[in-house]
């Protein structure tokens, strides 16, 4: 069974305007409202690929009601911890004449030890050897940095793989754990390892440099998401790049997590290492075309894949 690991769960209200002025009245031409969370993401991409997961993570109040009871509606096994707060609400603003996307995002209850101790027994409880748990999202408030480190060694005693899609001190900390992947973006992989993927000389060389620096912090497997020049995937075996084709962007919102979702199924199902990376793109490139939260259909990243170019990285 794969586990999705959310623990600062959303609920995300997209917004579009013909043209935002700042300090002034907007009046939005269209907006939507979409169950959000990294991890919740990755779940209903996992189902467009045909596989089940169960989300879980944290929840709080009226909202954190709200988000559940949406998941489950749209068929989503669900196992989340209720805490004390309130589950928060987002909101992305898109300049329809500039195209520029602003996310306001609150911050989401304040957590305890005990209630990640709650999190972690119930999520034991549940798992069993050859599992797959996949942890995604900034720690809410409240939560140690190690937080998700300590869950990355406590699946891989129960014999479980674990993922890791987070950022700063927590993608730092859980890098340290040895978990079976990690996706960072361009902007984690500074972090991480100092990386700039600004200007096309010796880019390649900067690409592979990453991936294997990254590797050396711990993680067995590297799934780097570059935004418009694609991704890259790095193993024991080699590194690859995987190039999309041009399109027009929409919104950005879930495009990470689909692409982590495809590159997961990629690599679940057995598949070389260039192919992981090539779903991988195909995901994250599909839904960038979609609007707000929207994940693509399989279809539609079918489409795209046929148009993705991989390469090995020297």
């Amino acid at each position: 069974m794969i586990y999705t690991i959310t623990l600062n769960p959303s609920i995300d209200r997209t917004m579009h305007f013909p043209r935002l002025a700042v300090g002034e009245l907007n009046r939005a031409a269209q907006s939507r409202s979409d169950y959000s969370g990294k991890g919740v993401n990755v779940s209903v991409a996992l189902s467009r690929f045909g596989l089940d997961s169960i989300t879980t993570g944290l929840m709080a109040g009226a909202y954190g009601r709200v988000l559940v009871a949406g998941l489950r509606d749209m068929g989503l096994t669900c196992d989340f911890v209720e805490v004390q707060g309130e589950t928060r609400s987002n909101v992305t603003v898109i300049d329809t004449a500039t195209g520029v996307t602003t996310k306001l995002n609150e911050p989401g209850p304040t957590i305890t030890e005990s209630d990640l101790a709650a999190f972690e027994a119930r999520l034991l409880e549940r798992l069993a050897p050859g599992d797959v748990c996949v942890m995604s999202g900034a720690l809410p408030a409240g939560a140690p940095a190690d937080a998700y480190a300590r869950l990355i060694a406590a699946v891989r005693r129960r014999g479980g793989a674990a993922v890791l899609d987070t950022s700063g001190d927590a993608m730092a900390a859980g890098c340290a754990a040895a978990p079976d992947l990690v996706k960072p973006n361009t902007v984690e992989a500074g972090e991480l390892v100092g990386a700039r993927f600004d200007g096309e000389a010796g880019l390649d060389g900067r690409i592979s440099a990453c991936l294997q620096g990254i590797r050396r912090l711990g993680p067995r497997r590297v799934l780097l998401s570059l935004g418009e020049l694609g991704g890259a995937y790095a193993d024991g075996e080699g590194a690859w790049l995987a190039e999309p084709p041009a399109i027009t962007e929409v919104s950005a919102v879930g495009a990470g997590d689909t692409f982590l979702a495809a590159g997961l199924w990629a690599w679940l199902q057995g598949l070389p290492p260039e192919q992981i990376a090539r779903w991988a793109v195909a995901g994250g490139t599909a839904a960038a075309k979609q609007d707000g939260t929207v994940i693509p259909s399989r279809a539609q990243i079918e489409e795209v894949y046929r148009e993705v170019r991989v390469r090995p990285l020297d």
